[in-house]
């Protein structure tokens, strides 16, 4: 039985038009955004290269004043009306309910939109991850509903699978994701030597935990490879997601290096927009993929380690 809900993320899940086609994501919800030279506005995933090459230049120079901040509860419940309208159920996946208040918002504009439209139904998924962990595991919904998943079962498949999302990449600065709550654990990883690049993977709550350090490219694009082939589930029946913030060459080399080594079903190289890009900064190129269930990190911090000393 084919199933006709509605799937959508919020804007922090980083898919791009031409992915969000591809994989059948019904929308997007838009958050708003501030730079140091503009009052809010709606941010949006419609961003072209050299604007996102402007965008990222800019942020080096100016670190500060940049903020973002989700719609009100009553835009969203205007945006799940769209479907509603449609006689669509909802499955909304937002940004993690560590990182911003967006998940209780939805749950508020859920509980309204539900009485005006007695007869559908709004389920709300908690990723616990964001940017492309977001759109990772939207896609995977998209996936589920096409292969004939309720919504029910959409989201409760999607309540596990979250917490199998696994992000290995290399960081040049901590400073955006330190200073905006996304990273933790960091303050033994500040001053470190030009050339050093932070490795870093998700924990338990969805927040990038910093794991080694390595230094130069080449050498993080192979402690990258090594780590994806300890961590990796079923790699050849695997999308994996890189992405980037102004590091498409290092991305690029990353995902060759993944088609190679790991040998994947498919390997999709996207983009970090602005709305994510002011909380991750510039310099970051990271693979996402799915592998065991994360607890403490325990267990990969001692996979990372090991490679970076040449002990595996």
């Amino acid at each position: 039985m084919k199933y006709s809900y509605a799937i959508s993320p919020d804007i922090c899940c980083d898919l791009s038009a031409g992915l969000r086609d591809r994989f059948e994501v019904d929308g997007y919800l838009k958050w708003y955004l501030r730079t140091p030279d503009s009052d809010d506005v709606l941010g949006t995933l419609e961003v072209s290269e050299a604007e996102l090459d402007a965008f990222y230049a800019l942020l080096k120079v100016k670190k500060t004043g940049y903020s973002t901040s989700p719609c009100s509860v009553d835009e969203i419940v205007a945006y799940f009306e769209t479907f509603l309208q449609q006689g669509k159920d909802v499955l909304a996946i937002c940004l993690s309910s560590k990182l911003s208040i967006m998940y209780n918002l939805m749950l508020n504009a859920q509980k309204i939109a539900c009485e005006k439209y007695p007869g559908r139904k709004i389920i709300i998924v908690d990723s616990m991850k964001y940017s492309t962990a977001l759109g990772l595991l939207t896609v995977k919904a998209c996936e589920l509903r096409a292969e004939g998943c309720s919504i029910e079962q959409n989201a409760e498949k999607l309540e596990k699978i979250k917490r199998t999302i696994h992000q290995m990449g290399s960081l040049d600065d901590l400073f955006w994701l330190a200073s905006k709550g996304r990273v933790s654990h960091a303050k033994a990883f500040f001053g470190t030597l030009a050339g050093i690049k932070t490795l870093g993977d998700f924990d338990s709550d969805g927040m990038v935990t910093p794991l080694a350090k390595i230094s130069g490219y080449k050498k993080a694009q192979k402690a990258i490879i090594e780590y994806i082939k300890k961590t990796i589930i079923s790699a050849s029946e695997q999308t994996i997601f890189v992405a980037h913030s102004a590091r498409k060459e290092q991305a690029e080399i990353l995902a060759s290096l993944i088609k190679e080594e790991i040998k994947p079903k498919e390997v999709i190289l996207c983009n970090i927009y602005p709305i994510n890009g002011i909380n991750i900064g510039p310099g970051l190129f990271a693979a996402y993929y799915f592998g065991p269930e994360i607890t403490d990190l325990k267990h990969e911090k001692e996979i990372i380690n090991e490679i970076v000393s040449g002990k595996l």
